[in-house]
């Protein structure tokens, strides 16, 4: 697969998992307040992977531009 499918994939299962756990935190007995809480950790958990993972492709293509 290309990369661009193997990125079209994970975005789909992130966004199902992210619909199970926000439908799994509503049937809870907590208020919409601290799902909001919950959201809130999960994107901001989400974002630093994201940009953690993009930082990590960036550095090994410098590594394979200066070894040519």
């Amino acid at each position: 697969m290309k990369k661009i499918e193997w990125l079209i994939a994970v975005l789909f299962m992130g966004m199902g998992i992210l619909c199970m756990t926000l439908s799994a935190l509503s049937f809870r007995s907590d208020s919409l307040l601290q799902l909001g809480g919950y959201v809130r950790t999960f994107l901001l958990c989400a974002v630093l992977l994201t940009l953690s993972i993009f930082l990590f492709v960036k550095l090994i293509q410098l590594n394979r531009k200066l070894k040519k």
